[in-house]
C-alpha cells in the first residue's frame, strides 16, 4: 500500500487538509494538486504531499495529474458564489474536466467524490433522506453539487464512490472559527434554533474518505458522512457557548432578519463583484427545514464510534489548534497572529 498514489484535490482546504493526513496515514502517497504551496496551509505541516500545480480550470493537464494513480480523491470545491453559474464551474463542469482526464490516464482508479449533504435537500416531512431518495436541493450550492455527482456517475468508466458529509467541525473549521469569534466578542446570533441538523468531526469523515480509496468493491454507493444523532441548532450553539472562551449570550434571529440579511449580502455582492460567505441563497438553504439524513458505510469502514456531541474532540480540538498556532480571538471579534 506504501507506493500506491491517490491524487487528490482540496487538499489546502479545511476538509481536504484533514483528508491528506488520513490518507498518508493510511499509507498512501499522496499527489497533491494546488495552487500554491501547500506547506503554507496550517493543516498540512508536517504531511509529505508531492504537489502538482495547477486546478480544475482547462489550463491545467489533469489527465498528467492523474497518471499512475489507483486512487482520485476529488474533495476541491467551493461554498461561496454569487451566482448558480459561478457554482457550476467548479462544482459541476471542474468535477467533469477532472472525470474526463483521469479517465484517459487512470482508468481503472477508485474515484471518491466528495458531495454535500446539500445536494440531497432537507428532510422530507421531518423523516431523514436517505441516499435512494431523489435529490431535491434547495440551494444554488446544492444545485452545483448534485450535478457534480451527476457527472461522476455518467462520466466515470471504473468504480467509485460519492460521498456527502453533513456539516462538519473541527481544527480549521472556517464556519466554526467565526462563531469562536463572535463567542470571543460575547454574543452567538443563533437563527432556526430549533431546527435538527448532523453534524461530524472532520478527522472522522477525512478517515472514511481515506478508508474508501482502498475500497473498489463499494463501486456505485452514495453515502452519507455525519454522526447518526441529530442536534439543534440552537444546541450546537449553547455547546460552542460553553466552551473556554468568554462567557457568550445567545440571541435567537427570527426567520424574516435571516431572510433580509441574505438579501443585504446578496445587494453587496452586486455592488463589490465578490462572493461573501452569507446571501440570500444561504439564507434560503438555512431557513429550508430540518438537515436530517442516513448516515452509512461506518460498519463497511470501520470507522470509530460516534461521540455525544458535548463530548466530542473536534469542539475541544479547535481550541487547542488555535493556541497551537498562537491565534488569538480578540475582544471585538478579529483574530490576530502573532
Amino acid at each position: 500500500m506504501a507506493n500506491r498514489t491517490a491524487l487528490l484535490t482540496g487538499a489546502t482546504g479545511f476538509l481536504g487538509g484533514h483528508v491528506a493526513r488520513a490518507l498518508v496515514e493510511e499509507g498512501w502517497h499522496v499527489r497533491a494538486l494546488v495552487r500554491s504551496d501547500p506547506s503554507a496551509a496550517r493543516l498540512l505541516r508536517g504531511v509529505p504531499l508531492e504537489p502538482f500545480r495547477g486546478d480544475l480550470s482547462d489550463k491545467t493537464d489533469l489527465a498528467e495529474a492523474a497518471r499512475g494513480c489507483e486512487a482520485v480523491v476529488h474533495v476541491a470545491g467551493i461554498v461561496k458564489a454569487r451566482t448558480l453559474e459561478e457554482y457550476r464551474e467548479v462544482n459541476l463542469r471542474g468535477t467533469a474536466r477532472l472525470v474526463e482526464a483521469a479517465r484517459r490516464s487512470a482508468p481503472e482508479a477508485m474515484l471518491v467524490s466528495i458531495s454535500s449533504q446539500a445536494a440531497a435537500g432537507p428532510a422530507i416531512a421531518g423523516r431523514p433522506v436517505a441516499p435512494a431518495d431523489r435529490a431535491r436541493p434547495v440551494s444554488w450550492y446544492g444545485t452545483s453539487k448534485y450535478e457534480g455527482e451527476q457527472a461522476v456517475q455518467a462520466r466515470w468508466s471504473g468504480p467509485w464512490v460519492v460521498l456527502r458529509p453533513g456539516v462538519i467541525y473541527g481544527p480549521g473549521d472556517p464556519g466554526l472559527l467565526t462563531y469562536f469569534r463572535m463567542a470571543a466578542a460575547g454574543w452567538i446570533p443563533v437563527p432556526a434554533a430549533q431546527s435538527r441538523i448532523q453534524v461530524g468531526s472532520a478527522e472522522r469523515i477525512a478517515l472514511a474518505i481515506a478508508r474508501a480509496a482502498s475500497r473498489p468493491d463499494l463501486s456505485g454507493s452514495l453515502a452519507f458522512l455525519c454522526d447518526p444523532e441529530p442536534v439543534t441548532v440552537g444546541g450546537l450553539a449553547e455547546r460552542i457557548a460553553a466552551l473556554p472562551l468568554r462567557k457568550a449570550r445567545l440571541f435567537p434571529v427570527p426567520a424574516p432578519l435571516v431572510r433580509a440579511a441574505g438579501l443585504a449580502e446578496s445587494v453587496r455582492e452586486r455592488v463589490t463583484r465578490k462572493s461573501r460567505p452569507f446571501n440570500a441563497d444561504k439564507a434560503r438553504e438555512l431557513l429550508a427545514g430540518e438537515w436530517l439524513c442516513v448516515a452509512g458505510l461506518g460498519q463497511e469502514l470501520s470507522l470509530p464510534g460516534h461521540l455525544e456531541l458535548v463530548r466530542a474532540r473536534g469542539l475541544v480540538e479547535f481550541v487547542k489548534f488555535a493556541k497551537i498556532h498562537q491565534t488569538r480571538l480578540g475582544p471585538q471579534g478579529g483574530r490576530t497572529n502573532e
